[in-house]
């Protein structure tokens, strides 16, 4: 499992990263953890690939709910967790759909209760394909795919939402993964580009900017299907 935790407080962060760690190991989950003590530190960062998100509220730069709202905006799929001392912040929270509260003072009793919710809402979202390569085949997490590249009659390259893996060479035609994909959040924008929806941030001027900042072309013949394909999937998710 892939966090964050965000507390001006480093003992504290540090008590909580230990909690959470006991938790993983008894559940066999590998942890990788980035603790951050500011909240400007963990907006400069790039957190496509981060599932978890323990967040504290009150910190005297940026609060834990704006740096929430601008994560949700950034990683809609992202579980956001406050750590805070202040029942009262509960209300606010539900706006950018806080996943949990977790009050500081009774942070111990309740970590196993939220980490086994969240394994249940990871496991929710754990719809696989199942690609294959020159020598091997394996499954990749939807979730985990920023769109496919078309490069020649018979490979495909599969482009992954984490910046630190490699793009992997699939066999099969750019068409074969689209029938795959239809009803998966998948469009395809271009002869070349099957893009997964969840992760554009702005569709214009025949262009698709994602959400790494990449901005791939959208085929003009098309160009208003493909508006009109991709407003009627966010109405969906409304």
């Amino acid at each position: 499992m892939k966090i964050i935790i965000l507390d001006d407080d480093a003992v504290f962060a540090g008590e909580l990263y230990d909690q959470i760690s006991t938790g993983c190991a008894r559940r066999d989950w590998p942890l990788s953890c980035r603790i951050f003590s500011s909240p400007q530190m963990v907006l400069n960062e790039d957190l496509s690939d981060v599932q978890v998100a323990f967040l504290d509220i009150d910190m005297p730069e940026i609060n834990g709910i704006e740096v929430a709202c601008q994560l949700r905006q950034r990683y809609p799929d992202i579980i956001l967790v406050f750590v805070t001392a202040y029942i009262q912040y509960a209300p606010t929270g539900y706006k950018v759909n806080a996943f949990r509260y977790i009050m500081k003072n009774q942070y111990v009793k309740e970590i196993d209760a939220c980490l086994d919710a969240i394994q249940d809402k990871l496991f929710e979202d754990t719809e696989t394909l199942l690609v294959e390569l020159k020598d091997s085949t394996t499954e990749i997490a939807l979730k985990d795919i920023l769109y496919f590249e078309g490069t020649s009659y018979r490979r495909v390259l599969l482009h992954r939402v984490s910046s630190s893996g490699p793009h992997l060479e699939c066999l099969g035609k750019l068409g074969d993964y689209e029938k795959k994909l239809q009803d998966k959040g998948f469009i395809r924008l271009h002869k070349s580009f099957l893009v997964n929806m969840c992760y554009i941030s702005r569709l214009a001027n025949y262009q698709v900017k994602l959400r790494n900042g990449e901005v791939l072309k959208v085929s003009e013949s098309s160009y208003r299907d493909i508006c009109s394909q991709y407003l009627m999937w966010k109405g969906s998710r409304l």
